[in-house]
């Protein structure tokens, strides 16, 4: 977890935390996000749930508030 590749890029899963409460978990390759992706608020609540392609957001997002949905099935699509 946390680390780079040989071009000193980050590469693999990723967590950060603040204060001991979850900040942000993804995955990246090559230096770019790629794969699931969550963001959390400064109480560890998830806010902000998707999926990146080559370092662009892609597919269906959702954000929560209060750990409940507030925006379901927001695609967001990219054409590389």
């Amino acid at each position: 977890m946390n680390q780079y590749n040989k071009q000193g890029q980050m590469h693999g899963p990723w967590e950060t935390y603040r204060n001991g409460k979850p900040c942000f978990k993804g995955n990246y390759l090559n230096g770019k996000l790629h794969g699931l992706c969550e963001s959390y608020n400064s109480n560890g609540q998830l806010m902000y749930k998707g999926n990146y392609v080559n370092g662009q957001k892609h597919g269906y997002w959702e954000s929560y508030l209060n750990t409940k949905i507030t925006r379901d099935n927001v695609l967001i699509q990219f054409f590389i």
